[in-house]
């Protein structure tokens, strides 16, 4: 799957947007941060009691399913696993960048927190977790609230309010320039910044 991705505008419920920017927020705030500090997916996931797993860290897999997953390390990013009694585990590509990882894990921590099913047609091909999972609705829901984990409104246009290029933005908050325009354009945080100097 490639992310960030454009969305929809009529992709997500009344209220998602505004949700999910308080939500960013709010974890933050659990983790002694400020609305505008970097978040590190890992230790989110820590909050939240959620391990994080390699590949090599799983027992019982195999040297040639370790080699399959390694040599295949760009088809593959994450994927969240669902346990008993609410509980998760992601297992994530250690190979990628660690930028793509932070964007990787907080695509997995959003599934998460929107509570999302795995599909019983999906549990019966033994194929669990949302790796193999194509609902629309959800992965476009996982896509947005994981973007605004990493980059939430109030990060961007304190970013703005310092003069921060796309660059010292995608540093600073060890997110991609990729993911740094994509979050800019869709906020219309530049726009609502001009607005504020009238």
């Amino acid at each position: 799957m490639t992310r960030p991705r454009t969305q929809k505008k009529n992709d997500f419920k009344r209220g998602f947007k505004t949700w999910a920017d308080n939500t960013a927020v709010e974890l933050r705030t659990k983790l002694g941060l400020s609305p505008h500090s970097p978040l590190c997916a890992f230790d989110l996931c820590k909050v939240l009691n959620v391990p994080v797993l390699e590949p090599s860290q799983i027992n019982g897999i195999t040297n040639q399913d370790l080699s399959i997953l390694s040599t295949e390390s760009s088809h593959w990013s994450a994927a969240t696993i669902p346990l008993h009694e609410g509980n998760y585990l992601i297992i994530h590509n250690p190979t990628h960048s660690p930028a793509r990882q932070q964007s990787n894990l907080m695509h997995e921590i959003a599934h998460i927190l929107c509570e999302h099913e795995v599909s019983q047609k999906t549990i019966e091909t033994g194929l669990s977790g949302f790796l193999r999972n194509h609902d629309e609705q959800q992965e476009n829901e996982a896509e947005w609230l994981g973007s605004c984990l990493q980059l939430p409104r109030p990060a961007l246009i304190w970013a703005l309010k310092q003069q921060m290029s796309q660059t010292d933005i995608s540093n600073h908050f060890n997110a991609s320039e990729e993911m740094v325009r994509y979050r800019i354009n869709i906020t219309g945080v530049k726009a609502q910044m001009s607005k504020w100097r009238y």
